[in-house]
């Protein structure tokens, strides 16, 4: 199912259609073929790939969500399907309505309290001190989060989850841990949009995100209840100080995770998919609460984390 696979290509390589599959052509290597619905994400990591146009529409088509990334990894554009989504305008509408409406503020607590309530898992799974100062601040968000606890959150957090004094940077980040966490976070970023996109919501529109100039705001939002899947998969791998394409293939496993939504099993990308339907469902006014991530499923000693 397209849901479950992520398509990374970061060496030179020409991309076309052919009898309605995706195929990949590298010098010195037999061509393979893609069914387009079977991929989730496109990343093309490589600056000499060659795609051309008809290509990205059968992808577009297929609902399948490009992302392109810069010399050091980072995410510089994505490409996001519009298929005939006919609640497209209802949605916007639904949106505007949202925003000014008091509900916007508790979905916003709602969302920090996700957040704030994984970091905890992840330090006590983990074995690391903190977690009961995350709990706590988990029940003392207010509406809006007005005290700004996913700020005291993160501080607190960071401080215990990584060792050697570790920071947390962002844009221009060129540490092992860090790079390995953002490239983590674009790849999770890509898809929640493509499950935002694909729902009929306007990703612009945000809950606690409102950045004039980020046309993913509501992705952000989202992403803060999910983001605990990565640092954990990062905690748990073996970090070595080349950020190569061994280490980028190893850490898209974090992919393969189950986590956990109302005690059931989910597969991390149809997690995505219910949180945001859980969302849809608020819009339309047949539920009042998201159904967001409380942990991850899998064994810390399966194979798949190392």
């Amino acid at each position: 199912m397209s849901e479950h696979r992520i398509l990374l290509i970061e060496n030179p390589a020409s991309l076309s259609v052919d009898l309605g599959r995706l195929r990949i052509r590298r010098d010195g290597f037999d061509d393979a073929f893609v069914l387009p619905r079977d991929i989730a994400v496109l990343c093309l990591h490589h600056h000499t790939i060659q795609i051309s146009v008809q290509t990205l529409r059968v992808l577009a088509q297929a609902s399948v969500s490009v992302m392109v990334t810069d010399e050091i990894h980072h995410p510089c554009a994505w490409l996001l399907p519009q298929v005939g989504n006919g609640d497209l305008v209802r949605r916007l509408r639904q949106q505007m309505v949202l925003d000014g409406s008091a509900l916007k503020g508790d979905l916003w607590k709602t969302l920090v309290q996700a957040r704030l309530n994984t970091q905890a898992v992840n330090l006590r799974v983990l074995n690391r001190k903190g977690a009961l100062r995350l709990e706590r601040l988990a029940n003392e968000v207010q509406y809006a989060d007005k005290t700004k606890c996913e700020g005291q959150g993160a501080k607190h957090y960071w401080a215990y989850l990584f060792e050697d004094r570790f920071k947390r940077e962002k844009q221009g980040a060129e540490d092992p841990i860090n790079t390995r966490l953002n490239f983590g976070y674009a790849v999770l970023r890509s898809m929640i949009t493509r499950s935002l996109v694909m729902a009929g919501l306007n990703p612009a529109l945000g809950l606690g995100h409102s950045n004039m100039e980020n046309p993913f705001n509501l992705a952000d939002d989202f992403i803060e209840a999910y983001r605990f899947v990565v640092e954990r998969y990062v905690a748990k791998s073996e970090i070595l100080e080349e950020f190569d394409g061994i280490a980028r293939k190893q850490i898209l496993g974090f992919v393969e995770q189950e986590v956990k939504l109302k005690e059931a099993g989910y597969r991390l990308p149809a997690a995505i998919n219910e949180s945001i339907a859980s969302f849809v469902r608020v819009l339309d006014g047949r539920a009042k609460e998201l159904t967001l991530p409380t942990d991850v499923i899998t064994k810390l000693n399966d194979e798949s984390w190392v």
